[in-house]
């Protein structure tokens, strides 16, 4: 790899010496070797080095950018718009080296430095407002989904992007062309311009405050919805009265930050108002990173949960037309992020113990004498799929490695999985169900699953996905009657979307804010704003 590297820079500053600029080969072998090979390049790294030299291999070593280096500096600034840093991209470096060519004083090794630098940073760019910055491991080591798999190779978008006729264009081409991301920019172009302003104010603490009385924080909070712009700048700035026009702009803004209580104005919603410009610009930067991961090439139709905010939605024709509550993994065991694509609906679909719930609840459960095998109408089967009498099991000295029996709950009311499942098939063996325990989507905050994800009416939504398939309500009525178990391929699989957006924007523009349940946000921004992140190989 070593020696790839040097071999594609010393032809690469041959071929510009010889159109008339830098000293003899020699000497620019020599001014290249310096350069410590494979891993930096005029002090920089180099984080796409193997697209970067099956780039310049395909065109024989010769520069590609010099001439359009002006056109990669406006690309590199511009990614910001993206929540992400142009200094990320060897901007300094190539400003450095430009100024030197713009003064004809710079070397053949430093025309050869500088376009491999542009080669480089340009490779970034495209990958990185494609897929994201950051892998999702990073952030938590157990979301192993990779948004890169089945990718093209990125030495040839490097090609495509340098014939293109704008460079800038070109990368910004690569970005999810979507609504929800759109929406995200948009955001953050306008908290950017919030703060550059000098932000909002911070309100102060005090009693509840509700629609009909004088306070002179009321005078606060108008102001502070003003800037942020839910409150209509025709109404009063100064008023100390809490008047209709003011609970109207403090609902919108409760509903944005999803919290409850219609027009009081609470310690919640206090904290929420006084989260600053520079803090909300970082949410939206992370949940930017996110929407990369996963809005690549996304058509108008696709289901997506969104874990922090416990919801579910279909989108048809980038219109919601569905929503249900969910429950999703606790903390413990995060559900993770990702996208699939749904495939069958199962009614009455029985459930078969996962190793981790085997693992952590019912090998210790049962070796402490407590049957939960009887007492949640588990069975137990051999590999032959026969019947295993839980008595005839040595508890005390069964291990999940050496445990040779599958665990099942049959089909039925009482069944862990409700009355109907939604698979998609992933490497997290995450799917959508229905569950007994409706109680529980009462509560605000629902981490209460082993990882899967219930939903508060999954009947509905499957007899949305079914509908132009002869099973109507009444079919999934009787099917659902007779506790057998029934399999349904759809015929056009829909995109799901496991995500983790802290901010989001509906399929009605509209941009809501969610509490960072996991913990997730600050690992996400650090790693976001950390230098030379490797992504490849």
């Amino acid at each position: 790899m070593r020696s790839s590297v040097l071999v594609t820079l010393l032809c690469l500053a041959c071929a510009i010496q010889g159109c008339g600029r830098g000293s003899d080969a020699p000497e620019i072998a020599r001014q290249i070797i310096a350069l410590r090979g494979a891993a930096r390049v005029g002090g920089e790294a180099i984080a796409e080095r193997a697209a970067v030299e099956q780039f310049y291999k395909a065109r024989d070593s010769k520069p590609a950018w010099l001439d359009r280096a002006d056109d990669v500096v406006v690309a590199i600034q511009g990614m910001a718009a993206d929540g992400l840093n142009p200094g990320d991209y060897h901007l300094n470096a190539i400003r450095s080296l430009l100024e030197k060519r713009h003064a004809s004083n710079g070397t053949a090794t430093d025309e050869a430095t500088l376009d491999v630098l542009l080669a480089d940073a340009v490779a970034n760019m495209a990958d990185d407002v494609r897929f994201g910055r950051v892998q999702p491991s990073q952030v938590n080591p157990e979301w192993t989904a990779d948004p890169r798999d089945d990718a093209s190779p990125l030495d040839s978008t490097l090609a495509v992007i340098a014939g293109a006729g704008s460079i800038p264009k070109a990368i910004q081409s690569q970005r999810p062309d979507h609504f929800i991301y759109r929406g995200l920019v948009e955001t953050l172009a306008q908290l950017q311009r919030i703060d550059t302003a000098g932000g909002w104010p911070t309100l102060g603490r005090g009693k509840e405050l509700r629609p009909g009385v004088i306070d002179p924080r009321v005078a606060q909070v108008r102001r502070r919805l003003l800037i942020g712009g839910d409150l209509d700048g025709s109404a009063p700035r100064d008023s100390a009265r809490y008047d209709d026009t003011l609970a109207g702009a403090v609902e919108q803004f409760k509903a944005r930050h999803r919290l409850l209580g219609e027009g009081t104005i609470d310690r919640a919603t206090i904290d929420a108002m006084n989260v600053g410009t520079k803090a909300r610009i970082a949410q939206v930067r992370v949940n930017l990173e996110r929407a990369r991961w996963v809005l690549g090439g996304l058509q108008d139709d696709f289901m997506l949960v969104n874990l922090p905010a416990f919801k579910a939605y279909l989108i048809r024709g980038n219109k919601n037309v569905w929503e249900s509550r969910t429950q999703i993994g606790q903390e413990a065991m995060q559900t993770p992020t990702f996208r699939a694509n749904i495939r069958t609906v199962v009614f009455n679909p029985d459930w078969t113990v996962p190793p981790t719930i085997l693992e952590k609840e019912i090998l210790l459960d049962m070796r402490s004498g407590k049957d939960v095998l009887t007492q949640q109408g588990l069975v137990m089967y051999d590999r032959n799929n026969k019947v295993v009498d839980p008595k005839s099991i040595d508890w005390d000295k069964a291990t999940p490695a050496t445990f040779p029996y599958s665990i099942r709950q049959p089909a039925g009311e009482d069944n862990a999985l409700g009355q109907v499942k939604f698979l998609f098939p992933n490497k997290y063996a995450i799917y959508l169900h229905d569950t007994p325990h409706r109680n529980l989507f009462e509560a605000d905050k629902r981490t209460f699953s082993h990882g899967c994800i219930r939903l508060e009416h999954p009947l509905e939504l499957a007899k949305i996905l079914l509908q132009d398939q002869s099973w109507d309500a009444d079919r999934i009525e009787a099917a659902v009657a007779t506790d057998s178990t029934h399999y349904v391929t759809l015929q056009h699989p829909l995109p799901i979307l496991i995500v983790y957006w802290t901010v989001s924007v509906g399929a009605s523009d509209e941009v809501r804010y969610a509490d960072d349940i996991y913990g997730l946000d600050p690992p996400l921004l650090a790693a976001l704003d950390r230098p030379g992140i490797r992504r490849r190989p």
